[in-house]
């Protein structure tokens, strides 16, 4: 019986310790977490990307007519001056059409010139008819005004034959009186000689006022003739000038249609010129031959880009920014730039100039940044650094994404390592999301956080801590 005791008792000891080492093979693992160490809190946000540096305007160069494309007289990368001759088409065609329309020009020229000709004739004539219409009247006037001379005349010629008449007839009775007075022996024959020599006289002043006043008839007459006659000459002249003004208004109306034909040939000489003008392709900047796309040989379309061209020392910096910084930037933002090929020599100052409005399909936005005096080497495709400053209204603490734990109701939190090392869970109020982060306000600086994983914690939990490598999960299976 003893001895069956002394095989039992030892057999249960080690049933016992192989019991309590599985136990103790089956207790939960500490695992490793990553550990971001808070710096020193913030007062200035500073933001760097990476772009490429892009021309400010690309422009692309092409012809204003179609054609062969005879030669092109720069390549890729050749730097061009404004005004440069770059490319040329066929302007066999155009050449003629310029000569053509030069023909037909002299030509309308010269049938503007005759038909200025003849108009001139015309107004000659014209002033001509009216100088002699102008004279006709002046005469007219003169001759009138001798008509009312000679018949004031002729009424004063026939006044005095009315005196002459009436001292006649005076004379005459005085005469016959004086004959019976001295046949009756009353009178003597000196007073008959006197009434005789005063009859004789009154006879002739009659006959002398009869005569002038058939003289002042006549000329009355004769004025009144001359009067027909200027008349007549008036509307001869009167018809001359009407006829002279509807030969100067139909020579106007054939100058004008000379003229119209003139401009209308000067407008078709221009286009053609321009045509052929348009066969030369020109820079309209200084700049670079960024791309070629034709050949010489090759027809090429009115309006085909045949080269682009960037604008000389207008470059831009083209960076790409993600939704959560997007909405820090704004148009005029300034930016602090340094190129990757030469990064030891100062940086340069830059501008945010445009920014997409829309997102690309990996959620980031296009940002243009404009270079206020770019550097002596700086190419187009160059890397370039792109860094914001702002200043914060208060001091932050930065942590990675990774490190945010959102609590029940959406409450942003981080997990803290304690001095035991377990993970604490402690809120916190998030002051701005960032391209690669977050700015934390109400968190102290030399805090030991939980980097990432931080959704597979919970309060207490022991973890070893390990370097924050921003790829790792921070924690890991042993």
């Amino acid at each position: 019986m003893k001895l069956h005791l002394l095989y039992i008792i030892p057999a249960l000891i080690l049933t016992a310790c192989q019991d309590t080492q599985k136990a103790e093979n089956t207790s939960p693992p500490i695992r490793p977490a990553q550990i971001w160490e808070t710096q020193a809190q913030m007062a200035e946000q500073v933001e760097t990307y990476t772009g490429e540096v892009k021309p400010g305007q690309q422009i692309n160069l092409s012809f204003r007519v179609p054609g062969k494309l005879v030669s092109r007289h720069v390549d890729m990368g050749d730097a061009i001056t404004v005004g440069q001759a770059l490319a040329q088409l066929d302007d066999e065609d155009s050449r003629l059409s310029v000569k053509q329309t030069e023909s037909g020009l002299q030509a309308s020229l010269g049938n503007l010139s005759a038909a200025q000709s003849n108009l001139n004739g015309a107004q000659g004539r014209l002033s001509s008819a009216q100088a002699n219409r102008v004279a006709a009247q002046a005469s007219l006037e003169a001759t009138q005004t001798a008509v009312d001379t000679a018949r004031a005349n002729a009424n004063a010629a026939q006044a005095a034959v009315g005196v002459a008449q009436a001292e006649l007839q005076n004379a005459q009775l005085e005469y016959n009186r004086s004959i019976k007075l001295v046949d009756q022996g009353y009178a003597s024959k000196a007073v008959l000689d006197r009434d005789t020599q005063r009859l004789h006289t009154a006879q002739s002043n009659l006959k002398s006022a009869q005569a002038n006043a058939q003289a002042a008839q006549s000329q009355v007459q004769a004025a009144q003739a001359r009067i027909k006659t200027s008349q007549a000459q008036l509307e001869v002249i009167q018809g001359e000038i009407t006829a002279a003004t509807a030969n100067v208004d139909a020579l106007s109306g054939q100058v004008k249609s000379a003229q119209a034909q003139v401009d209308s040939t000067q407008n078709q000489l221009k286009l053609a010129e321009n045509q052929s003008a348009y066969t030369v392709l020109t820079s309209p900047e200084s700049g670079i031959i960024t791309q070629v796309f034709a050949e010489p040989g090759q027809v090429v379309a009115a309006g085909q880009t045949i080269m682009s061209m960037a604008k000389a020392g207008d470059y831009q910096v083209h960076i790409r920014v993600g939704e959560q910084a997007i909405n820090q930037l704004k148009i005029g933002t300034a930016a602090k730039l340094r190129l990757w090929a030469n990064r030891q020599t100062a940086s340069f100052e830059g501008k945010v100039l445009e920014i997409a409005p829309n997102a690309d399909a990996t959620r980031t936005w296009l940002v243009k940044i404009g270079i206020k005096q770019p550097p002596a080497d700086l190419r187009l495709g160059m890397t370039a650094e792109v860094v914001f400053h702002q200043t914060l209204d208060k001091p932050v603490i930065w942590l990675p994404a990774t490190a945010l734990f959102q609590q029940k109701g959406g409450k942003p939190a981080v997990w803290v390592l304690t001095d035991q090392n377990t993970v604490k869970l402690q809120a916190v109020n998030i002051e701005r999301y960032l391209q690669d982060g977050l700015l934390i306000s109400n968190l102290s600086a030399g805090k030991s956080v939980i980097a990432a994983g931080v959704n597979r914690l919970y309060d207490g939990q022991p973890v070893k801590p390990v370097p924050y490598d921003g790829e790792a999960s921070p924690v890991m299976k042993p």
